[in-house]
């Protein structure tokens, strides 16, 4: 008697499941392996200018911003380091380099200055002031003590060096000594960002895989389905299934903010309803596809934006877009097993 094997339809819907499975534990896997080495070292006002302008948020480094500036554009800055203040026409290749600082400080030609930028509607017109500050100040102003800072940076000053999550890089002070505390490798921390984001979107992606997955077994068992076709219905239900999938996976497995039940839901929801967009391809029912689609993309924004405010209006269409480039896998199954499907044997 020969093993009885799972048809070609029962085991595409488990390869679903497992992987799936593995993307819903992406963002835990790339966080929970986030490890940078930082390194602490120590600094007195004025040393390593360019180091302190790489670590700390409230500090640019004006000299990095203007490398790639022609000289002839950069007569502004050099006018305002050498009088104090500019009020003039900027060129469009500078205007585009300095008009989004929003530093109280910029580090220019090895000297501080206090900066500030007025800019004058949609003109290339501005006023530029930098007045230059003695690096004590600075120091002082832009410092933070060790005391309130997290267990890594607290290790870092300690030993030197610390290994482990992404710290908070960043000028520190203590008992009169100032600590620059930065990746021993910056190359390394943006890829071990970049992973974290991509574990952070794959994330919603695994879960609504693991929805279309489940309903799909769970009808292909409820009844034969070698002649039953995926319905609109079936479809709809399929989809839903991603939110008690989502909120179980947000309570067991992350921090449970608030904001959380509510942007989970809405973007697994978004991949799993691929399987109805499949469903409605092959009926050919293009208007409720159509209908489906924006529908669908305007709840998930005011779903995000309700939660996250103003902000929501980017991350709103931003994942929308990304649960319709991922959820041509879920779209791809719905047209699939809206055919009718192959006499296949008893199982």
């Amino acid at each position: 008697m020969s093993p009885a094997f799972p048809s070609i339809r029962t085991a595409a819907i488990l390869l679903l499941l497992v992987g799936g499975g593995c993307l819903s534990f992406a963002f835990h896997a790339t966080a929970g392996g986030a490890t940078i080495t930082y390194e602490a070292t120590a600094v007195e006002p004025g040393e390593n200018p360019e180091r302190v302008t790489r670590a700390t948020s409230n500090v640019t480094d004006l000299d990095e911003r203007l490398s790639d500036t022609p000289s002839q554009y950069r007569q502004p800055i050099r006018t305002a380091a050498a009088t104090g203040t500019y009020d003039g026409t900027l060129s469009p290749e500078l205007h585009i380099v300095i008009e989004d600082i929003e530093t109280p400080y910029v580090q220019y030609n090895g000297s501080y200055y206090a900066w500030t930028l007025s800019t004058y509607g949609e003109t290339t017109n501005a006023t530029i002031s930098m007045q230059q500050t003695d690096p004590e100040t600075v120091f002082t102003t832009v410092a933070r003590p060790v005391a309130e800072a997290s267990p890594e940076v607290q290790t870092a000053i300690e030993t030197g060096t610390t290994t482990g999550p992404i710290a908070e890089s960043g000028l520190y002070r203590q008992n009169g000594t100032y600590y620059v505390v930065a990746p021993e490798n910056e190359d390394a921390l943006g890829t071990q960002l970049m992973s974290v984001f991509v574990g952070f979107i794959l994330t919603p992606v695994g879960r609504g895989y693991v929805a279309v997955g489940l309903g799909l077994l769970g009808y292909r068992y409820r009844e034969p389905t070698r002649d039953q076709l995926l319905t609109v219905r079936r479809a709809v239900a399929i989809a839903a299934l991603a939110i008690p999938i989502a909120l179980v996976g947000t309570a067991l497995f992350e921090s449970g903010t608030p904001t959380r039940f509510v942007t989970g839901p809405a973007s697994e929801t978004i991949v799993a309803s691929g399987v109805v967009a499949g469903v409605l391809t092959a009926q050919r029912r293009w208007l409720r596809l159509v209908g489906m689609t924006i529908g669908v993309g305007l709840l998930t924004t005011a779903a995000i934006s309700a939660v996250l405010g103003p902000v929501g209006l980017f991350f709103g269409p931003l994942a929308v877009f990304l649960g319709f480039v991922t959820g041509v896998v879920p779209f791809g199954y719905g047209y699939w097993f809206a055919q009718t499907a192959p006499r296949e044997p008893a199982q």
